[in-house]
């Protein structure tokens, strides 16, 4: 099960406990893409692609999975941001989630 709605809204951090809140997109999937969309969310907060990957490498998941498949992944994740802030051009959080799925996509070698 894949939680797949990974933004700063939804990630509530306590002292002892994190929670996910709310479900509306749960998804059956490969074990990567939560991971995946988490670097994307850290290089639209300023982090470098590299230095977001690093942060889920030691998630067994993303470290399994095929490099390949994330380059893939990052690839179809900048072209969907593409569309959506193309669709929005007012929506600066969609611009940023845009710019950041292509900086990933590009430290991936995905043309997109």
């Amino acid at each position: 099960m894949l939680y797949t709605d990974i933004n700063p809204d939804n990630l509530l951090i306590g002292t002892t406990t994190t929670w996910a809140v709310d479900w509306s997109w749960p998804t059956r999937g490969a074990g990567f893409i939560d991971p995946a969309c988490l670097v994307v969310q850290l290089i639209a907060a300023g982090q470098s692609a590299l230095s977001a990957e690093s942060w889920v490498s030691h998630c067994t998941a993303w470290a399994k999975a095929d490099p390949t498949a994330i380059g893939t992944f990052a690839g179809a994740t900048a072209r969907m941001y593409r569309t959506f802030a193309e669709r929005k051009p007012d929506a600066a959080w969609l611009g940023a989630m845009a710019a950041a799925a292509r900086k990933w996509a590009s430290h991936r070698g995905v043309l997109v």
